[in-house]
């Protein structure tokens, strides 16, 4: 299995993994507008524990997005820098994927043999709107998108299963409209946001069918068009 590093600055929270043979270490902190101080302290901080030079990895996995604009733009930058200055190649994974990740073997109803699971993630987009993925649940425990990733007006994000769905994301817990919609689904964690741990199981699967990219081919999914003004009031 391959040793990674994994960033995720999509949101409010730094999230920095590092994974070495069979151990992930993590370091996770909610810190709005605190990504440029606390990131490289992080991947030294976990390199130095792990006694693993960054060089000796076999890539650096980042969650791509869809994401604040800025704090995008800050992990990959350093995700690039590290990335050139190693020789290493790189792993984008969805950061709204990461959400869902994290209740795969940890939500019991999640993988139920009988029935198809979904679960629909909502984060927080600012400026009044949310983005959002419905993901269905394999046997084998393996995240296949149901629909596009998509941003919104939270009124506009739909369950085509509620009875059959699980909410995840902090979505639920801004918008009155989502907050709503959860009533009707099988539960909801909220309290979810994009994890680096989380990356790595989806970046080992990724690199059981793709190669990893060249630094220069890490870049942010933004989805949203306007990415700085506000949308225009009716």
């Amino acid at each position: 299995m391959p040793d990674l590093l994994a960033i995720d600055t999509s949101g409010e929270a730094c999230s920095v993994a590092l994974k070495v043979k069979n151990q992930t270490r993590l370091r996770h902190v909610h810190a709005p507008l605190k990504h440029a101080e606390l990131l490289l302290p992080a991947v030294r901080g976990l390199l130095d524990e792990a006694g693993m030079p960054l060089s000796d990895l076999d890539a650096i996995v980042f969650g791509r997005g869809p994401g604040s604009f800025t704090s995008l733009r800050i992990g990959i930058s350093v995700v690039q820098g590290l990335a050139w200055g190693a020789d290493l190649p790189v792993v984008p994974i969805s950061s709204l994927a990461a959400v869902a990740q994290q209740l795969v073997g940890q939500d019991p109803g999640i993988q139920h043999k009988a029935n198809p699971c979904y679960i629909l993630v909502a984060m927080d987009a600012r400026m009044s709107e949310v983005f959002h993925c419905t993901y269905k649940v394999s046997e084998a425990g393996i995240l296949l998108p149901r629909s596009p990733e998509s941003v919104s007006a939270p009124g506009a994000v739909e369950a085509a299963d509620a009875a059959l769905t699980v909410g995840a994301g902090n979505g639920f817990d801004r918008y009155l409209e989502l907050g709503r919609l959860g009533s009707t689904l099988c539960r909801v964690h909220k309290e979810l946001v994009p994890s680096a741990a989380a990356l790595i199981p989806l970046a080992q699967r990724w690199l059981e069918t793709h190669q990893p990219l060249p630094a220069a081919e890490a870049q942010p999914v933004y989805i949203r068009n306007q990415v700085a003004d506000k949308p225009s009031m009716p």
